[in-house]
C-alpha cells in the first residue's frame, strides 16, 4: 500500500533530524554573558536615546539589538519555565526562580519610578518633542522588559556553582 502525503511529509521531516532534536529534554544552561551583552547595549542604547535628539534612533536601535539578544534568556537560561510540562520543577529550581525575581523586582521598580519621573523632565529640559518624548516612554518599557528578561538569568547564572555547570557538560 502507498503512503499518504502527510506521511511522506512526515517521513522527510524525521530525515532532517528536527524531530528528535525537538523530543530530547532542554538542557538549561548559564548564560551569563550573553545576560551582560543585552544589558550593556540595552543601557548604551537608552543613554544614547536620552542624551541628544540626534541620537535618539541610533539609540533605539542598539536598544532594540540588547532588547531581542534578551529574549532568548528565558528560553536557554537556567531558570526554568513557570508552567512547564516537560520540565520539572523540584524546589531547588522554585527557589533559584523565586530569589531571582525578587532581586529582579525592586531594580525594576526603582527605574521605572526614574523613568516616569525622569523621561518627562528630560523632555522639558531638552526642549524635546511631544513625539520625541512619547518615543522615549516606549523607549523605557523595552529597557524595562530587558531588565525583566536579563537580571532574573543573570542572578541565577552568577548563583549557580561551577561544578554544576560542568555536570551538565558531561
Amino acid at each position: 500500500m502507498s503512503k499518504s502525503l502527510p506521511e511522506h511529509l512526515d517521513d522527510i521531516a524525521n530525515r532532517t533530524g528536527i524531530p528528535a532534536l525537538a523530543a530530547r529534554p532542554q538542557r538549561r544552561r548559564p548564560l551569563r554573558g550573553l545576560a551582560l551583552v543585552a544589558l550593556i547595549l540595552s543601557t548604551t542604547g537608552m543613554a544614547m536615546a536620552c542624551v541628544a535628539h540626534r541620537w535618539l534612533w541610533i539609540g533605539e536601535a542598539v536598544l532594540l539589538a540588547g532588547f531581542f539578544l534578551s529574549v532568548w534568556l528565558p528560553l536557554k537560561g537556567p531558570i526554568k519555565p513557570w508552567m512547564s510540562v516537560e520540565e520539572r520543577v523540584d524546589e531547588r529550581d522554585a527557589e533559584v526562580r523565586a530569589r531571582a525575581y525578587l532581586t529582579l523586582l525592586p531594580i525594576v521598580l526603582f527605574i521605572a519610578m526614574i523613568g516616569l519621573a525622569g523621561i518627562p523632565a528630560l523632555g522639558w529640559l531638552q526642549h524635546r518633542s511631544a513625539p520625541e518624548t512619547v518615543a522615549l516612554g516606549g523607549f523605557g518599557a523595552f529597557y524595562l522588559l530587558t531588565l525583566w528578561n536579563s537580571i532574573p538569568t543573570l542572578h541565577a547564572s552568577w548563583q549557580r556553582a561551577p561544578a554544576d555547570d560542568e555536570e551538565e557538560e558531561g
